[in-house]
């Protein structure tokens, strides 16, 4: 999508589905101040994008919500921040790393303190496959109890690590996969890194309603620290 007044208007829908939780109409988008199109402008730049599977209409409403697409494209976006800008858009946390990284209990722990979503870390090379969640139930994921259930189902059944442990990784970098299953758009972050001379993997889980860039520069800022 190359126009830019397409892009903005994107941006917009995905910024207010992001705090609102609800599906975007052109007659919300037409009241907010940083929209300045006609109605039925926005109309055919919402059906534009919904031609490009940017935007989907749920239940044949004339409201559009973003796709699994929109969110591998947000990601990218983020993870293509510079440190400096990093820096400046969250208010970053000093971590224990000394202790965080001797144990990776205290590792998740820390994270969890300040991540939107459920924070969950495993040894790759041990046969348990240790696992340890934290910040799962907060309020902003008790309303949607389908999916809250889809999260805990995809961390107790460990189908965390199947989806994870196949994957090529370089220690020390943040990825990302989008799971589209049963109508439910989960993101996943994740990293790898050593513990106690284990490969370990740390990954941030959430629905695509959660503070997205919050939890990618958190996670960039750990591992550089």
């Amino acid at each position: 999508m190359n126009d830019n007044k397409l892009k903005e208007l994107l941006w917009i829908v995905i910024d207010h589905y992001i705090s609102k939780g609800e599906p975007i109409g052109s007659k919300f988008l037409h009241s907010l101040h940083d929209t300045d199109y006609a109605p039925s402008t926005l109309r055919k730049y919402l059906n534009i994008l919904e031609k490009e599977w940017l935007l989907y209409q749920p239940y044949h409403s004339a409201w559009r919500i973003p796709t699994a697409q929109w969110l591998s494209s947000y990601i990218d976006t983020i993870l293509a921040l510079p440190e400096w800008e990093s820096t400046d858009a969250v208010d970053l946390v000093t971590f224990d790393i000394d202790y965080a990284r001797n144990d990776l209990r205290a590792i998740v722990e820390t994270l969890g303190e300040y991540m939107d979503g459920a924070v969950v870390g495993f040894l790759k090379e041990d046969e348990y496959f240790y696992l340890w969640l934290n910040n799962l139930l907060k309020e902003s994921l008790l309303g949607d109890v389908e999916t809250t259930r889809y999260l805990i189902k995809f961390i107790e059944w460990k189908e965390i690590i199947q989806t994870l442990d196949k994957k090529m990784m370089k220690k020390w970098t943040v990825y990302y996969t989008v799971l589209d299953n049963d109508e439910k758009l989960i993101a996943i972050v994740y990293t790898k890194l050593e513990v106690n001379w284990f490969d370990a993997v740390v990954a941030v889980i959430w629905p695509a309603r959660i503070d997205h860039k919050k939890n990618i520069l958190l996670l960039k800022k750990f591992i550089t620290i």
